[in-house]
């Protein structure tokens, strides 16, 4: 058998102002057990101090420096500099765990049929606390990823030949990680994907991380249902599956809205009801109770105002388009 390092790992890091997290980042990429073949940080436009950062590694890391492109973008910069057999991506504020290159990298070798290799992940937050991510079994993959990601990039190697193959990432805002995942999944099939249950990776969580912009991606995931989530199917499977994800995307609006006191949560937990008012695989059995809650707040605050209760439901306002 083949030893982990008989392959060749580029890590990807792409960076924008990442000052704040970067050496860490860094550091934990150059403390594994089973070193990278190269660390490849791609900087996308950065006004702080991440090209100070990054060069006080030396020639121990890769530095290349662009004009502002998105995540996507940069993360296809680096793949186009990797000289690796396979990508290990790496976001800025993240952190490997010392032994996560030499477990995914033996599982890479054991089976020449895969192109993914996951592990679940650790969610690690600004006052130190962790909170374990059970992961997610690659068999259940398709469907799944009509309706959800549950891969974050940070956990993954991929072989670097597929993400050729498939052209990159795509530019969305934030899901693009989602979108690559589905295309390798219809490409490859889920038999191309091997998880591994440990936690192997550190996924930093502070005010300001991207994917707490939930309006913005709420729109992505509208615009990637509108544009190829459904290319597959046609009739009444279709319409029911739109119907699904909408229900679901609204209702993970009108949680969000809810927790930062805006009305519009109850526009948005009207319209997923409406849209679907079943649960199941799609859709959880949670939003009922959650509902309840909300008209039970609602009747608390009683209103003698048809709008207060019927309101007009314009969801897609304000999902504002971003690719």
């Amino acid at each position: 058998m083949n030893e982990p390092n008989s392959i060749k790992i580029s890590v990807v890091i792409p960076a924008y102002n990442s000052e704040r997290s970067l050496g860490e980042t860094l550091d934990s990429a150059l403390a594994q057990t089973c070193p990278a073949h190269e660390i490849i940080v791609v900087d996308d436009g950065s006004k702080d101090k991440t090209e100070e950062i990054v060069r006080s590694y030396g020639d121990r890391v890769r530095y290349i420096k662009q004009a502002n492109q998105g995540i996507a973008g940069a993360r296809n910069t680096g793949i186009g500099n990797a000289t690796g057999d396979w990508i290990a991506f790496l976001d800025h504020d993240d952190l490997m765990l010392p032994t996560k290159l030499e477990k995914e990298t033996a599982i890479a070798v054991s089976n020449p049929e895969l192109v993914v290799v996951y592990s679940t992940f650790t969610y690690l937050y600004s006052d130190g606390s962790t909170k374990p991510f059970p992961v997610f079994p690659a068999k259940d993959l398709w469907p799944t990823l009509r309706f959800r990601s549950p891969i974050l990039p940070s956990t993954a190697i991929v072989r670097r030949s597929a993400l050729q193959e498939i052209g990159g990432f795509r530019k969305f805002y934030t899901t693009d990680d989602w979108d690559l995942w589905f295309r390798l999944v219809r490409r490859y099939s889920t038999k191309a994907f091997q998880e591994t249950p440990e936690s192997l990776t550190l996924y930093r969580w502070w005010e300001g991380n991207e994917s707490r912009n939930f309006m913005p991606m709420a729109g992505q995931v509208l615009e990637m249902l509108d544009l190829f989530l459904l290319e597959d199917l046609s009739g009444i499977r279709r319409a029911i599956w739109k119907r699904q994800i909408e229900a679901k995307v609204f209702f993970s609006v009108a949680l969000s809205l809810r927790d930062i006191n805006n009305s519009r949560y109850w526009e948005y937990m009207l319209e997923s009801l409406f849209l679907w008012p079943f649960s199941g695989k799609v859709v959880p059995f949670n939003r009922y109770r959650v509902f309840a809650h909300m008209l039970y707040m609602r009747v608390r605050s009683f209103k003698f105002s048809m709008r207060y209760w019927w309101p007009i439901r314009r969801c897609r306002d304000g999902l504002a388009k971003t690719t």
